[in-house]
């Protein structure tokens, strides 16, 4: 019989990890930022492919510098808890959100999208291991 209380605790610590992801973008904490990625992780997206959590972090700090305001709002979200063994915990998730961008110049734009992630769990907790932005929607004007 699986661990149901194991499990669920799992899935309350990667949502927020998924939390604080947002959370350092929307403040631009390059520190909080890189907490949430593995040494070894791979970040990708229209025209994007970093691989290693020093890459990530510092390709995101040169994109996020353009941009006064960038929130993600977390729309849905569904997570999979996979293995029962605390040391090789792996999980996989995917998560609706919302983005709105107010550039540093240029007019506001909003993106609504997907991320599909695989998650590892390390001494510092949950951490993203790969994260893949979808978008559903071309970006835009922001809604007024």
């Amino acid at each position: 019989m699986p661990d149901t209380t194991a499990d669920a605790a799992a899935r309350l610590a990667i949502a927020d990890l998924v939390a604080r992801y947002c959370d350092a973008v929307a403040r631009a904490d390059e520190a909080a930022f890189a907490s949430c990625w593995a040494s070894d992780a791979r970040w990708t997206g229209p025209g994007l492919d970093r691989r290693g959590a020093e890459t990530i972090v510092a390709t995101w700090a040169r994109i996020r510098v353009r941009f006064a305001v960038a929130l993600q709002g977390i729309q849905s979200g569904t997570v999979r808890v996979d293995g029962t063994d605390p040391h090789r915990l792996r999980a996989t998730g995917s998560w609706w959100i919302r983005e709105q961008l107010v550039p540093v110049q240029g007019p506001a734009r909003e993106t609504v999208g997907r991320y599909d992630d695989e998650y590892v769990y390390g001494p510092g907790g949950w951490q993203f291991a790969s994260r893949a932005f979808t978008p559903a929607v071309t970006p835009g004007p922001a809604a007024t």
